[in-house]
């Protein structure tokens, strides 16, 4: 028997493409069941761009988000077949939506799963069967679900030892940065400028965490420009960002906290907003972090306490500073 797979489809589509993708060779077709909305918004084009499908292959029901008895009759009328088995994925648009999906489906020959938010299970409801995710989004997939494009550049400055060696001079210094990030401007190349005004930092926390998650390339990136539209003129730079359990990780790379004119509870606060902002628009499960040598002991009891009031505000998870770094593994 023909197998259906139907997902409701809203903004955050990574539970319908995690079980698309968990459920591949199981079925035989897609349907998607979406809204005026998401319709406007071309939602479903990402999916099926995400899925490697040409825009608008997957047929799909419309049905209004808020109106359970309307969105029924509309099911009613899109006659689907009853000679098939629908796998029916109820993660994803309104309570209303998936009350109207389960109903209509259930006097289907079906069985419905849903995917709790920021867990790498799956449940099949009739059984209560909870079942490990076994496929791990990339990069590049996540990206495409939003809507969003990015360049990248991992292309290291210097290499990998020098970078881990230069930060272990770093350590030995207690963070009291060396002379060349003091007077990285006089550096005898402008590879060497770049280098160590900044560059070495990001470098050393994307190796790091590459190593020590042990991501492979589709999984972490640094320096990224992300695109909303075009790749004419990027909305956002991220110094690194990785997926780790199917969960968006962002980072921003700061050596110092310290600005001109500004305290650096000022300077810290500032990047936490920035960071927050741009958290926004990557989805409902994201992590971001401050990655700094800045040393956070120098500040006072009130900075450091304001500093967490805004943290847990803006949903930033850790400002990560030197001695955090120093130690054998990094907890995220």
């Amino acid at each position: 028997m023909k197998r259906v797979l139907v997902s409701i489809l809203s903004d955050h589509l990574i539970p319908n493409y995690l079980f698309i993708k968990e459920m591949r060779g199981q079925f035989n077709e897609l349907l998607f069941i979406d809204t005026p909305y998401v319709e406007e918004r071309q939602i479903a084009a990402h999916l099926e761009q995400a899925l490697g499908k040409e825009e608008n292959s997957v047929p799909r029901v419309v049905v209004e988000s808020d109106c359970y008895q309307d969105g029924l009759q509309t099911l009613e009328k899109a006659n689907l077949s009853q000679d098939v088995y629908y796998m029916v994925n109820l993660t994803g648009g309104t309570k209303i939506m998936s009350l109207m999906v389960f109903d209509f489906f259930r006097k289907l020959n079906s069985s419905f799963f849903y995917i709790p938010i920021g867990k790498n299970t799956y449940c099949n409801i009739r059984d209560e069967q909870m079942l490990p995710l076994q496929y791990r989004i990339s990069l590049k997939e996540y990206f495409t679900l939003y809507g969003l494009k990015f360049e990248c550049d991992n292309r290291l400055l210097k290499d990998a030892q020098t970078t881990f060696h230069f930060f272990e001079k770093q350590k030995k210094l207690k963070f009291i940065l060396s002379k060349e990030v003091i007077h990285a401007h006089r550096g005898a190349t402008t590879e060497d400028k770049r280098y160590y005004s900044g560059a070495w930092f990001e470098e050393y926390v994307y190796l790091r965490i590459k190593q020590e998650l042990a991501l492979r390339d589709p999984y972490i990136a640094m320096s990224l420009k992300i695109y909303r539209n075009d790749l004419v003129r990027n909305d956002n730079e991220i110094d690194v960002a990785f997926m780790h359990d199917n969960t968006l990780h962002i980072i921003e790379c700061k050596v110092s906290m310290n600005g001109y004119g500004k305290e650096p509870q000022q300077v810290i606060e500032s990047y936490l907003y920035k960071l927050a902002a741009i958290s926004k628009d990557f989805g409902l499960v994201v992590r971001p972090y401050i990655f700094t040598l800045h040393r956070m002991e120098k500040l006072s009891e009130s900075s450091l306490a304001n500093i967490q009031k805004r943290m847990k505000i803006l949903g930033i998870r850790n400002i990560v500073e030197g001695k955090q770094l120093s130690n054998p593994k990094i907890v995220f």
